[in-house]
């Protein structure tokens, strides 16, 4: 499940290409030259450097490989999980590949100010169980997928989503504290921020589940 950008390729390339040229050359001055016989501090150098960008360039990524492997169906219940756990329960039908993100409710911009106090403490309610529910999903595989797949840009993914919640918290504190029409516009930004963040998670986390299956392909549905 590990993701390259065009440009990652092409530096793994072209560094393979690099370590090929410098054994070569290595080689060749041991063989016609035996300089390496004269030098013997710069032949271990050599011989480390040599070692070194093997490792780091081939057997570390087919070790990686392997492990990903062997641990693809645990890391496709992982997301898995974690894909229910941003979905919409009452919305989505995971199993025939429909998913809805989750979304926190908009503010509602025609009440009035005397009733914004009620639906503040109902979005803090709201906004403080699913940032519950999400670090307990994060929490449950965080270690595992930190340790045997790239999943980084998913971690970052659902932190980020995290953060958006404690900002989400946050106006809503403030427009209690100060309300006007800017605070609350401001807030509701906040909250169309974090919707949005659901939805490129649970985009990502069903694009990744599709790689891992060939041929099948999902339906996602957003709100």
């Amino acid at each position: 499940m590990t993701r390259e950008s065009p440009l990652q390729r092409a530096l793994h390339i072209a560094g393979i290409i690099g370590a090929i040229v410098l054994i070569v050359v290595v080689i060749w001055l041991d063989i016609a030259t035996g300089v390496w016989q004269d030098l013997v501090i710069l032949s271990g150098l050599a011989a480390g450097l040599v070692s070194f960008l093997l490792t780091v360039l081939v057997i570390d990524r087919m070790v990686a490989r392997s492990n990903a492997r062997r641990w693809a169906p645990v890391t496709r219940l992982a997301l898995t999980e974690i894909l229910h756990d941003v979905a919409d329960d009452d919305e989505s039908e995971i199993a025939r590949g429909i998913i809805v993100a989750r979304t926190i409710p908009r503010l509602d911009s025609t009440l009035p100010q005397e009733a914004w106090p009620a639906e503040l403490h109902a979005l803090r309610d709201l906004v403080v169980a699913e940032r519950a529910a999400l670090a307990d999903a994060l929490s449950r595989w965080v270690e595992f997928l930190a340790a045997s797949a790239d999943t980084t840009d998913i971690l970052q993914h659902v932190a980020g989503i995290g953060l958006q919640l404690d900002r989400v918290r946050d106006g809503a504190l403030e427009v209690e504290l100060t309300p006007s029409a800017a605070t609350y516009a401001a807030l509701d930004t906040e909250i169309a921020t974090c919707n949005q963040h659901f939805a490129d998670l649970t985009a990502e986390l069903q694009e990744r589940l599709q790689e891992s299956i060939p041929g099948r392909k999902g339906r996602a549905h957003r709100r």
